[in-house]
């Protein structure tokens, strides 16, 4: 599952998580979020996110 970090306060939506405090269970892709959902930190919408790439991730950690 991806994980998606929001570009104005790096708050991070898992999807393995969901949101439950706005209703959204766990295992809900980001794509499925309702289109008015914002970041719970922010308030951003949807847009302002996003995606976090595991293997760039494994990538840079292997760099240093």
């Amino acid at each position: 599952m991806a994980r998606w970090v929001c570009s104005v306060c790096d708050y991070e939506y898992n999807e393995e998580a969901g949101d439950p405090a706005a209703g959204i269970p766990p295992g809900t892709r980001f794509e499925d979020l309702p289109a008015d959902w914002r970041c719970p930190e922010c308030m951003v919408g949807k847009d302002a996110f996003v995606r976090v790439d595991e293997e760039v991730e494994k990538n840079g950690e292997n760099d240093l």
